[in-house]
Protein backbone atom coordinates (compact mmCIF):
# COMPACT_ATOMS: atom_id res chain seq x y z
CA UNK A 1 0.00 0.00 0.00
CA UNK A 2 1.28 3.13 -1.12
CA UNK A 3 1.53 5.83 2.05
CA UNK A 4 3.48 8.02 4.19
CA UNK A 5 4.09 9.76 6.86
CA UNK A 6 2.41 13.31 7.53
CA UNK A 7 4.99 16.03 8.85
CA UNK A 8 3.84 16.91 12.33
CA UNK A 9 3.39 20.68 10.85
CA UNK A 10 1.24 19.60 8.32
CA UNK A 11 -2.72 19.86 9.93
CA UNK A 12 -5.38 17.66 7.38
CA UNK A 13 -7.65 20.48 6.69
CA UNK A 14 -9.31 19.38 3.26
CA UNK A 15 -11.48 16.02 2.02
CA UNK A 16 -10.75 15.33 -1.38
CA UNK A 17 -13.67 13.83 -3.72
CA UNK A 18 -12.70 11.92 -6.99
CA UNK A 19 -13.74 9.04 -8.84
CA UNK A 20 -12.14 6.52 -10.40
CA UNK A 21 -11.85 6.74 -13.96
CA UNK A 22 -11.33 2.86 -14.02
CA UNK A 23 -13.74 0.24 -16.21
CA UNK A 24 -14.69 -1.70 -13.21
CA UNK A 25 -14.37 -2.02 -9.76
CA UNK A 26 -11.70 -4.49 -9.36
CA UNK A 27 -9.25 -2.50 -11.72
CA UNK A 28 -9.62 0.68 -9.32
CA UNK A 29 -9.17 -1.62 -6.26
CA UNK A 30 -6.38 -3.44 -7.59
CA UNK A 31 -4.40 0.18 -8.60
CA UNK A 32 -5.34 1.86 -5.28
CA UNK A 33 -4.01 -1.19 -3.34
CA UNK A 34 -0.47 -1.92 -5.78
CA UNK A 35 2.67 -0.84 -3.99
CA UNK A 36 3.91 -0.20 -7.70
CA UNK A 37 0.96 1.79 -9.06
CA UNK A 38 2.50 4.84 -7.15
CA UNK A 39 -0.86 5.52 -6.23
CA UNK A 40 -3.23 5.51 -3.46
CA UNK A 41 -6.45 6.70 -1.65
CA UNK A 42 -7.70 6.54 1.86
CA UNK A 43 -11.14 4.99 1.16
CA UNK A 44 -13.13 3.64 -1.89
CA UNK A 45 -17.10 3.88 -2.40
CA UNK A 46 -18.57 0.82 -4.65
CA UNK A 47 -21.37 1.68 -6.35
CA UNK A 48 -23.05 -0.61 -3.90
CA UNK A 49 -22.02 1.10 -1.03
CA UNK A 50 -19.13 -0.88 0.00
CA UNK A 51 -16.78 1.18 1.40
CA UNK A 52 -12.92 0.26 1.19
CA UNK A 53 -10.53 1.81 3.50
CA UNK A 54 -7.40 1.13 2.47
CA UNK A 55 -4.97 4.00 4.46
CA UNK A 56 -5.32 5.24 7.83
CA UNK A 57 -7.00 9.11 7.92
CA UNK A 58 -3.69 10.13 9.67
CA UNK A 59 -1.37 9.07 7.17
CA UNK A 60 -0.69 10.42 3.99
CA UNK A 61 -2.28 8.68 0.96
CA UNK A 62 -1.47 9.48 -2.87
CA UNK A 63 -4.65 10.22 -4.68
CA UNK A 64 -4.16 14.52 -5.31
CA UNK A 65 -0.91 14.67 -7.27
CA UNK A 66 0.65 17.63 -7.96
CA UNK A 67 -2.02 20.15 -6.71
CA UNK A 68 -2.83 23.25 -5.36
CA UNK A 69 -5.75 25.28 -3.11
CA UNK A 70 -6.21 28.75 -1.49
CA UNK A 71 -2.33 29.31 -0.15
CA UNK A 72 -1.31 25.20 0.12
CA UNK A 73 1.00 23.13 -2.28
CA UNK A 74 0.29 19.40 -2.38
CA UNK A 75 -2.25 19.20 -1.47
CA UNK A 76 -1.89 15.29 -0.16
CA UNK A 77 -0.16 16.75 2.76
CA UNK A 78 -3.30 18.01 4.05
CA UNK A 79 -6.01 16.13 2.39
CA UNK A 80 -8.30 13.01 2.81
CA UNK A 81 -8.86 11.01 -0.50
CA UNK A 82 -12.30 9.55 -1.20
CA UNK A 83 -12.58 7.77 -4.50
CA UNK A 84 -15.67 6.98 -6.03
CA UNK A 85 -16.39 3.88 -8.41
CA UNK A 86 -17.43 5.23 -11.36
CA UNK A 87 -16.35 4.93 -14.87
CA UNK A 88 -16.09 8.62 -15.69
CA UNK A 89 -16.25 10.31 -18.80
CA UNK A 90 -13.04 7.77 -20.79
CA UNK A 91 -14.76 4.99 -20.08
CA UNK A 92 -18.89 5.79 -19.90
CA UNK A 93 -19.39 8.74 -17.38
CA UNK A 94 -22.83 8.04 -15.70
CA UNK A 95 -24.65 8.93 -12.09
CA UNK A 96 -23.54 8.10 -8.61
CA UNK A 97 -25.65 5.69 -6.86
CA UNK A 98 -27.91 6.55 -3.65
CA UNK A 99 -25.71 4.12 -1.66
CA UNK A 100 -22.58 5.87 -2.95
CA UNK A 101 -24.02 9.16 -1.77
CA UNK A 102 -25.17 7.32 1.94
CA UNK A 103 -21.84 5.97 2.75
CA UNK A 104 -20.21 8.86 1.18
CA UNK A 105 -22.07 11.23 3.94
CA UNK A 106 -21.46 8.45 6.58
CA UNK A 107 -17.64 8.58 5.86
CA UNK A 108 -17.65 12.57 5.40
CA UNK A 109 -19.48 12.89 9.21
CA UNK A 110 -17.19 10.85 10.53
CA UNK A 111 -13.88 12.65 9.50
CA UNK A 112 -15.84 16.04 10.04
CA UNK A 113 -15.87 15.04 13.50
CA UNK A 114 -12.74 13.74 13.82
CA UNK A 115 -10.71 15.66 11.90
CA UNK A 116 -12.43 19.25 12.50
CA UNK A 117 -13.26 19.62 8.94
CA UNK A 118 -15.65 22.69 7.45
CA UNK A 119 -18.16 22.07 4.84
CA UNK A 120 -15.90 24.29 2.82
CA UNK A 121 -13.28 22.25 3.02
CA UNK A 122 -14.72 19.22 0.65
CA UNK A 123 -13.37 19.85 -2.04
CA UNK A 124 -12.83 18.15 -5.57
CA UNK A 125 -10.44 16.52 -7.55
CA UNK A 126 -10.78 19.41 -10.46
CA UNK A 127 -10.39 22.48 -7.92
CA UNK A 128 -7.18 21.33 -6.82
CA UNK A 129 -5.78 19.91 -10.08
CA UNK A 130 -8.37 21.94 -13.16
CA UNK A 131 -5.24 21.60 -15.33
CA UNK A 132 -5.33 17.94 -15.09
CA UNK A 133 -8.25 16.48 -13.78
CA UNK A 134 -12.17 16.56 -14.18
CA UNK A 135 -13.23 14.09 -11.32
CA UNK A 136 -15.74 13.46 -9.92
CA UNK A 137 -17.48 15.64 -12.60
CA UNK A 138 -20.59 17.49 -13.30
CA UNK A 139 -22.67 14.61 -12.19
CA UNK A 140 -21.97 14.47 -8.82
CA UNK A 141 -24.00 16.65 -6.47
CA UNK A 142 -22.64 17.76 -3.41
CA UNK A 143 -25.81 18.67 -1.81
CA UNK A 144 -27.27 14.78 -1.77
CA UNK A 145 -25.29 14.38 1.44
CA UNK A 146 -25.92 17.60 2.91
CA UNK A 147 -23.20 20.03 2.18
CA UNK A 148 -22.51 23.20 1.34
CA UNK A 149 -19.44 24.51 0.44
CA UNK A 150 -20.04 28.16 -0.04
CA UNK A 151 -22.37 29.00 2.80
CA UNK A 152 -20.21 31.39 5.37
CA UNK A 153 -19.26 33.80 2.37
CA UNK A 154 -21.04 37.32 2.66
CA UNK A 155 -20.87 39.68 0.03
CA UNK A 156 -19.84 43.22 0.92
CA UNK A 157 -22.56 46.18 0.04
CA UNK A 158 -23.90 44.69 -2.88
CA UNK A 159 -20.18 44.81 -5.07
CA UNK A 160 -19.09 43.70 -8.15
CA UNK A 161 -16.33 41.24 -8.39
CA UNK A 162 -14.01 40.58 -11.29
CA UNK A 163 -14.15 37.15 -12.50
CA UNK A 164 -10.46 36.51 -11.37
CA UNK A 165 -11.69 37.76 -7.81
CA UNK A 166 -14.42 35.22 -7.95
CA UNK A 167 -12.25 32.25 -8.69
CA UNK A 168 -9.83 33.24 -6.04
CA UNK A 169 -13.17 33.14 -3.49
CA UNK A 170 -13.88 30.19 -4.77
CA UNK A 171 -10.54 28.55 -3.76
CA UNK A 172 -8.20 28.36 -7.09
CA UNK A 173 -4.53 28.85 -6.31
CA UNK A 174 -3.36 31.86 -7.55
CA UNK A 175 -0.80 29.80 -10.26
CA UNK A 176 -4.07 28.26 -11.85
CA UNK A 177 -5.82 31.49 -12.25
CA UNK A 178 -3.08 33.04 -13.74
CA UNK A 179 -1.69 30.07 -16.11
CA UNK A 180 -5.08 27.65 -16.53
CA UNK A 181 -7.74 30.34 -16.45
CA UNK A 182 -9.70 28.48 -18.69
CA UNK A 183 -9.65 24.78 -16.76
CA UNK A 184 -10.66 26.85 -13.73
CA UNK A 185 -13.59 28.04 -15.10
CA UNK A 186 -14.51 24.26 -16.69
CA UNK A 187 -14.15 23.28 -12.99
CA UNK A 188 -16.50 26.18 -11.74
CA UNK A 189 -19.01 24.46 -14.09
CA UNK A 190 -18.88 21.40 -13.16
CA UNK A 191 -19.53 22.44 -9.68
CA UNK A 192 -22.30 23.92 -11.11
CA UNK A 193 -23.75 20.88 -12.74
CA UNK A 194 -23.65 22.10 -15.97
CA UNK A 195 -24.17 19.59 -18.70
CA UNK A 196 -22.28 21.29 -21.37
CA UNK A 197 -18.81 22.20 -19.80
CA UNK A 198 -16.58 24.65 -21.93
CA UNK A 199 -14.20 27.78 -20.79
CA UNK A 200 -16.88 30.31 -22.44
CA UNK A 201 -18.10 33.24 -19.86
CA UNK A 202 -21.59 34.23 -20.41
CA UNK A 203 -23.92 36.30 -18.15
CA UNK A 204 -25.64 33.43 -17.40
CA UNK A 205 -22.48 32.12 -16.40
CA UNK A 206 -21.35 34.84 -14.21
CA UNK A 207 -24.79 34.87 -12.62
CA UNK A 208 -24.87 30.84 -11.62
CA UNK A 209 -21.13 31.63 -9.86
CA UNK A 210 -21.97 34.32 -8.08
CA UNK A 211 -25.09 32.63 -6.63
CA UNK A 212 -23.03 29.54 -5.92
CA UNK A 213 -20.68 31.80 -4.01
CA UNK A 214 -22.85 34.17 -2.01
CA UNK A 215 -25.87 31.72 -1.92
Amino acid sequence: MNYSFRKKNKIVKYIVIHYTGMKNLKLAYQKLSYNRSNVSSHYLISRNGIIFNFVCPKFKAWHAGKSKWREHININDYSIGIELENRGHEYGYSNFTKKQYSSLKKIINFLKNNFYIFDKNIIYHSDISPNRKIDPGEKFHLYKIGISRFGYIEKKNKKKYSLNQMLSIYGFHIYYIKNFKKFCIKAVKRSLNYKKISPKISAKFIKDFNNLLFQ
